[in-house]
Parts: C-alpha cells; structure tokens; sequence
C-alpha cells in the first residue's frame, strides 16, 4: 500500500509542480476556524514595527508556512502557530522557536527584538483577544513578506532540516530503500506516516531486538517517504468515505505502468472530497455515504487495483481495523451486478446496511465478510444463520415486527450466493408453482423438508393474520415456542394450524392445497437433518413471505388479502 500512496504522490507533484517543502505544509485553517491572523511585523533590517492583524488568506494558505509538531506546549517547525492562549503561544512556541535556532544570525536579531518588546507584545496580544471571540494563528512578516516568501533567513530551509531530523528515529548511511529498491546515501525508518508502526517496544524489531538495527524493519529513504507523505494526506482528505460509522480511506494502485492506467488513477485523484453528489448523477450507492465512488470505479480496467483500509483514530493512535488489498474494478462490478439482482428480485434497494443491521455488534465478523464480498472466499452459511437469528428472534419475542428482518437477512444471503460466497449444495427439485417465491429464499431451499418448514410458516402467518382480525390478538403465538422449535414441533405444528384454521372456517381449498404441499414436503423426508436455527430461519421466513405464497395460492392479490 506504500508504493501505491507514493505512487499517488508522484503524480500529484509532477500536475502540481510542487517542491519537498510544499509536500509537508499545512493549512491552519485546516477545520475553517482560523479567520484572524496576528502578524508580529518587521522591517527589511529586521526591526520590529508592530503587530497588525488581517484576514486569513485562504486561497493561499502555505504562505505562513506553518507544519504542525505533536505536544501542545512544543514549537511547531516555524515561527506560525494556531493561538491557544495568547501569552503561551507566544512565548512556549513563537519565542522558543526563534531561541531553536539563535546560531542564525538573522533569527537572533528577531529573537532579541521581541525579547525586548516581549512585555507590551503580550500586553497587546491579550487586548486583541478580548475583541473577538474567533480563532487566530500567530506569525511573522518581514518586510511585508510572509514566511514562505523570506529568502534570508531561509524558513523554507529551516523548516526541511528539522522536519527530517525528527522523522529519522534510527538511521544508517548507504542502504537501500524498501520502497523504490534504490541505493542511496541515507536511509531512516519513522513510525510518523501510520501510527499503527511503531518502534516503543523491541519485541516488534527484527535483528535481534536491538533499536540500533530498527531500519532493518523498514527502510526508507527521504524521497519516498515524502511522497508516501504527500499521497497519504491527498488520501486522507479526498478519498476518505463512511462505512456506517466506521471510516475507510481508498487508495488506486497502478498495476501496468501504462497511459491507461495512468490516465484511470489520474481521473481519480482529479474527484474533489465531497462534490460529488451533483444534481444528474446516476451513481448507485451500495453504503451509506452520499460521496461514495464505487460505482464509477467498477467502469474502469483492471489495469488499477485499490486497496480499502479501515482504520481507527483514537487521539495519536491508529489501529487497521481492515485492509483489504488489490481489489480489481472487475471484482467491484460484479458486486453491483448481484446487487442489481437482489434489487431486482426482491424489488427493494440492496446496500451493506442490510448487514450491518445484523453485525454491528460482531465487529470480527463483519470485517471478515466485507473482506470476503470484495476478495472471495467462502462464508459460513450456518454461522450467518445463528446471527441472522439472534435478532430475529428478539424481535419475534419482543411483538416487534421480525419480517424486515427476515427480508433483510433473506437479501444477504441471496447477495452472498450471486457472488459465490456460500458452498450452497445445487440439487434438483421437483417444479411446483411456488418456484418464484422460493428464488427469495435461495439456493439453500433446496430440500422437501426445508420447503415444507417454509410453507408451513407462510401458513401459520395466515392463521395468526385471521386471529387477529377475528379477535384483536394472537393466542396461536405460544405455539411457536419464540423461534426454536424442534424437527418433532415442526411435525405436530401442521394439524394444529389446520385445526385451528377449521375453527374459524377458514381453512378453504387454497388453504388445503397449501397444507397438503406441505404435508408431502415433511413426510417425504424421515429426518429432517438441520439445526435449530435453519428449521426456526426457513420457517420465519415462510412467514415473512406469506403474502406471496398466498398470491401464488390465490392467484391475485385481492384474493389473498380477504383469504
């Protein structure tokens, strides 16, 4: 994934035309707060004017040639800062920086002129903040000149020599890169691009656990490691995407070194973060992100692949919560082809919400199936059940109502199998009229018992339909035993519903074919041969189609209402 993120580096500076130090600024308005910019003013000789205060200049943000340092009371790598309070920004990180860096005969000048002027400078700085609320960042001009546009002292020097000398924590002189595999003179390894890389402990470095040698984990020259720097922050900001509360970052990885290819990752990179919800946009979605880009991105060659990197932020800390590598735009089309299946057959909008509804508290498991949707492999169908289940049962006891559920898991499962997921069993079954409302169920319907359980829900929903019409309640629900009846409950369930039915003389010729089916479903098989949860999911799911088992019984809608 590094090469790619330099990858992405490279073209970026090469349209941007950009230097190393403008690979490392940042914007310090970054969350659009900083409106107010204090500027401590200097003459061409280096005296000090005053401070003025102006407007923020956010069409060119890299003027004041600020890069942020960790730790809130340490200078950052020059003399612009983001004001926190005025005297203590000041001094801890304006002041102590010029002090850094006194061998500068320049620099000492400055140091010395805002020493002597330190009291009126902190007296002024505390009047302004009085006068407004909004926040502000501190820095220097000289000659009317911002940092960035100083050549003497040379900030732009300065800020390069410290930034590198704090991200080379163990470095060695003559190796070789293990980005681009080139000699150079100088190679480092950082924990400073993802902090999921770390050095604190030396159980986690090779040779031997000796920290000296730590640049045997990972070897990087300077050059790379600013261009994986530059594509890691294009990604952050643009090519970052929501996953139902979970945050993954896309990154394009050329796979031919070719113009095609070239051109792909370049349309990619030219997408701007958050502008792409425009008016005409035909794009299908398939989370819950407005700004999410996979349905352009399955149009492309698989000339490019992608990675998806799930990754979690507390504070300082990173965790990868997920990695899913060299994702072809072939795989991701055929992601949204059994999507359109699934959309199609249950005439209802399919996405992940659809599974995460089920997952959200299995965070192991929903990764590893996300995983497996955009990599292949093999999901088990028996564990699916089990969770699927859990929640459906819950809503079964709790009088809520379990039938979205049940479509919600009947659709995953149906997507699971377009993409070949689940080592369903394919045997032949004898045509009945019912085949389109079992193609919602799957391929796993694919025993008489399993489809006698299934039609003997859709018909134990009739019966519960007609006691609550008849008597405003549902007395026939202990029956069910909260979804984890046995093979033996199943068995003894029919004659009880046909009773039941016959005592509300409703158990009319549709309602007969349909017990009959189902009795010749269950009789033809001496044992059923599946767990709880398969015999409590086929049966819920009966239940949940019981409409369109009706309107197959019925043969019209209006039939299957009053029936």
């Amino acid at each position: 994934m590094l090469t790619a993120l330099k990858e992405i580096g490279e073209i970026l500076l090469d349209k941007e035309n950009k230097s190393e130090i403008d690979i490392l600024l940042e914007n310090p308005d970054s969350n659009g707060k900083y409106k107010i910019v204090w500027a401590l003013d200097f003459d061409k000789d280096l005296n000090f004017k005053g401070i003025f205060v102006e407007e923020f200049k956010g069409e060119s943000p890299y003027i004041y040639l600020y890069k942020r340092a960790s730790g809130s009371n340490a200078p950052d790598f020059s003399p612009t800062s983001r004001i926190t309070e005025a005297e203590k920004t000041f001094t801890k990180k304006l002041l102590r920086w010029l002090e850094n860096h006194k061998s500068i005969p320049e620099i000492q000048k400055i140091y010395e002129e805002l020493n002597e002027n330190k009291k009126s400078i902190i007296k002024k700085l505390k009047d302004l903040n009085t006068q407004t609320k909004d926040s502000k960042i501190l820095t220097l001009k000289i000659d009317g000149k911002y940092l960035y546009e100083v050549e003497n002292p040379d900030f732009k020097k300065i800020l390069l020599e410290d930034y590198l000398s704090k991200i080379k924590e163990i470095s060695k002189k003559d190796g070789i890169c293990s980005i681009c595999g080139e000699k150079k003179e100088e190679i480092f390894t950082t924990s400073l691009i993802y902090r999921f890389y770390t050095l604190d402990k030396e159980c986690y470095i090779t040779s031997g656990f000796n920290k000296k040698n730590a640049w045997k984990n990972f070897p990087i020259c300077v050059d790379c490691f600013l261009k994986i720097d530059y594509g890691k922050k294009y990604v952050e900001d643009n090519l970052k995407f929501n996953f139902y509360g979970k945050q993954y970052y896309l990154v394009p990885k050329l796979i031919l070194n070719t113009p095609e290819a070239l051109e792909e990752v370049n349309e990619i990179l030219s997408m701007e973060a958050g502008n792409l919800s425009f008016s005409n946009d035909k794009r299908k979605l398939i989370t819950n992100d407005k700004n999410e880009i996979l349905d352009i991105l399955k149009e492309y060659k698989d000339v490019i692949s992608f990675y998806f990197l799930f990754l979690k932020k507390d504070n300082a800390a990173e965790r990868i919560l997920l990695l899913i590598e060299d994702v072809l735009p072939s795989r991701i089309h055929k992601i949204f082809d059994a999507k359109n299946k699934i959309d199609e057959t249950f005439e209802q909008d399919y996405n992940f919400g659809r599974l995460v509804s089920f997952l959200n508290e299995f965070d192991k498991t929903l990764f590893e199936v996300v995983d497996k949707i955009f990599r292949e492999g093999n999901v088990d169908f028996r564990t699916l059940i089990q969770i699927f289940n859990r929640k459906i049962r819950n809503e079964f006891i709790n009088g809520n109502n379990f039938s979205f559920s049940v479509i919600d898991a009947l659709m995953n499962i149906r997507f699971f199998e377009e993409l070949g997921l689940l080592n369903t069993e394919v045997k032949t079954m004898e045509e009945t009229k019912f085949e389109k409302v079992y193609e919602k169920v799957g391929k796993s319907l694919n025993t008489p018992a399993k489809r006698g359980i299934f039609l003997l829900g859709a018909l134990t929903q009739m019966l519960l339909n007609i006691q609550g019409k008849e008597r405003g309640s549902t007395p026939f629900f202990k029956n069910l035993k909260g979804l984890k009846m046995n093979e033996e409950d199943i068995k003894g369930l029919l004659p009880k519903v046909i009773n039941k039915l016959m005592e509300y003389d409703k158990f009319d010729k549709g309602k007969k074919e349909l017990a009959e089916e189902i009795a010749k479903n269950l009789l033809s098989q001496e044992k059923f041969s599946l767990s709880i949860d398969e015999i409590n999911f086929y049966f819920a799911s009966g239940m949940a189609l019981s409409k369109e088992v009706a309107n197959v019984v019925y043969q019209n809608e209006e039939q299957s209402q009053t029936n």
